[in-house]
């Protein structure tokens, strides 16, 4: 028997469609009974959880650091990750994101070419070891990412967003590690 993965699916909130592939991909991983972590945002995430209940997908798990949930279209089960922020920033948002990453054996990310949020998940999916397929919605093209290096590699082409996607995810790192009690000194290792 196959180990049953868990997918992050997300995106930018600029973009409704799920391009062909990623519809096809999403399908074959649910074929297989896998579990789908999905954030409450309008745009991708709502996307994401639309064709999920049109698939009739039940493994499905909705995040949120809002106040209350501001999406759920399948009506599946929820989890709340306090930012211990009250301000409704990318910041108080970016708890669930840093939440999901963590328990993800694997993303599947639609990217604008400008949203430093979606890049942010990219990035701490691959630098915990574990593989993220990028869709660029510019280029149409759905990219798999297996190392540092080659993201790397491909972010040249999108220098000051990947600089703020790493300025953020160290922030939401910081800040996870003193909500925790534990270091607040991150390891050279974040690209």
């Amino acid at each position: 028997m196959s180990k049953k993965s868990v997918v992050l699916l997300s995106g930018t909130r600029k973009i409704e469609l799920l391009p062909g592939e990623v519809r096809e991909m999403i399908q074959e991983f649910a074929a297989k009974g896998w579990s789908f972590l999905v954030g409450d945002a309008p745009g991708s995430d709502r996307a994401f959880q639309r064709f999920l209940a049109e698939h009739r997908v039940f493994n499905v798990t909705v995040y949120s650091s809002a106040q209350h949930v501001r999406n759920n279209i399948g009506s599946w089960s929820t989890r709340f990750i306090d930012s211990g922020l009250k301000s409704k920033t990318n910041a108080m948002h970016a708890a669930k994101d840093r939440e999901m990453a963590e328990i993800c054996d694997l993303s599947v990310a639609i990217w604008d070419g400008q949203s430093a949020g979606t890049l942010a998940n990219v990035l701490d999916v691959i630098d915990q070891g574990k593989v993220s397929y990028l869709y660029n919605f510019l280029e149409q093209e759905l990219i798999k990412f297996d190392n540092k290096e080659r993201l790397s590699n491909y972010l040249e082409a999108f220098p000051s967003v990947h600089e703020v996607a790493k300025r953020r995810l160290r922030r939401d790192k910081r800040r996870r590690d003193k909500m925790k009690g534990g270091p607040t000194e991150l390891p050279d290792t974040l690209f």
